[in-house]
């Protein structure tokens, strides 16, 4: 079947890289697979970064060229030939490896970057159409399904989370966002609080969702003042408003790095302390805070608390209603730009030994949504207690963790 011919070939993959990585002795006369990008070709040979350690795989007239689909489907391929290796292109090189280290191909399998590009732009759209996003608020181990809280701009919904039976499952790596360094896990690897994106069928009220790929991030959300900024390092400490402690933040790994402009975070903040209240307000009279609009103003609060008609976390609206359309068009900043005083909030990995994060979302002019939670807390300023996981950001939590 093709999942065990994937299967193979990375085993192989695998111990190739174990004997190259370790130095481990490799006998001349048994071949091994060595994968990497192509950094440069020639009439008779092709240079590859294979894991960070140059290969040059020498070709002659007794090397078989093949050529496979983006998934590694063995059963895809189809006759090639060196003229179809360019720069930029995978390999996969069954090599009788020399002892200066290059190898001898027996056969080469080439992906094509084109068509690698082109299925990574489709199975993004496919998380982006087919996607859902939220936080894990319950397990039931029993029916194994998974309660997620979806969170749009204005409200959220908790969605209950099937999987189909032969459902794929990853995990983020601590310290990285990045897809390729997520790990397979399984239903077990899921934990209450983390974050969950998947791609499956919604259910007709969108209240159930059936999935079929699922992503696992196990993150931290913090928020509070800029005390101190060393762009040269890509770090910010911040006086956590959680805990009135100092925490330091990398920021070299953030994938988004926004700021909201101060007048949709006070109108943003005020709809939500609006909808908190019954549409009295953050203080429950008949004002509003600073820049708060009624719920129906705009785009219209909808029954079930969906506003502008915008399904939680952009399940079903249109191409502007979602929570990161709506960032993408916030203003982009950089380390550089963040001054003590600012009020930031991150979606971050855990603390290290040392008491640093690293952030991979950052969002800064939060400030009115950390003042409603403290209003909603019944905390002032000086009183910094229970508002841990307590403050709701839009886009923050949100898809595209």
């Amino acid at each position: 079947m093709t999942q065990n011919a994937i299967i193979s070939i990375f085993i192989l993959f695998i111990s190739a890289l174990v004997s190259q990585i370790f130095g481990q002795t490799v006998d001349p006369m048994k071949p091994v697979l060595v994968r990497g990008d192509v950094t440069a070709v020639s009439s008779d040979s092709a240079t590859l970064n294979a894991n960070g350690k140059t290969v040059k795989a020498e070709f002659s007239e007794k090397t078989e060229y093949k050529k496979i689909s983006p998934d590694l489907n063995l059963r895809s391929a189809t006759p090639s030939s060196i003229a179809d290796i360019k720069v930029g292109d995978k390999l996969i090189v069954s090599c009788l490896i020399k002892a200066d280290g290059g190898c001898n191909a027996i056969r080469s399998y080439l992906v094509s970057s084109a068509e690698l590009s082109a299925k990574e732009a489709k199975e993004a759209s496919e998380w982006k159409t087919r996607g859902i996003s939220g936080k894990v608020e319950s397990i039931d181990a029993i029916n194994r399904t998974v309660t997620i809280k979806v969170s749009g701009l204005m409200s959220s919904q908790s969605v209950v989370i099937s999987f189909k039976p032969n459902a794929q499952f990853l995990h983020y790596a601590d310290d990285s966002v990045q897809f390729e360094d997520a790990k397979p896990t399984d239903f077990l690897g899921i934990g209450i609080g983390d974050m969950l994106k998947a791609v499956g069928d919604r259910g007709a009220d969108n209240t159930t969702f059936t999935a079929e790929k699922v992503l696992v991030g196990s993150f931290r959300t913090i928020a509070g003042t800029v005390k101190s900024v060393d762009a040269g390092k890509n770090e910010v400490v911040i006086s956590d408003f959680a805990t009135g402690k100092d925490v330091t933040i990398s920021t070299s790994k953030v994938t988004t790095f926004k700021r909201f402009p101060a007048e949709d975070a006070e109108r943003l903040a005020g709809m939500q302390a609006a909808m908190l209240n019954g549409g009295q307000g953050a203080g429950g009279g008949q004002g509003r805070p600073s820049g708060a609009e009624s719920p129906r103003q705009g785009g219209g609060q909808r029954p079930g608390g969906w506003a502008g008609g915008q399904r939680p976390g952009g399940m079903n609206g249109g191409p502007r209603g979602g929570v990161d359309e709506k960032l993408d068009r916030f203003p982009t900043i950089t380390t550089a730009d963040l001054k003590p005083g600012d009020s930031i909030a991150v979606s971050s990995t855990k603390e290290d030994a040392s008491g640093h994060v690293t952030a991979f979302k950052l969002l800064a002019g939060v400030e009115p949504f950390l003042r409603l939670a403290q209003m909603g807390s019944g905390k002032g300023r000086g009183n910094r207690g229970g508002l841990e996981g307590s403050f709701t950001i839009p886009g923050l939590d949100g898809s595209g963790f």
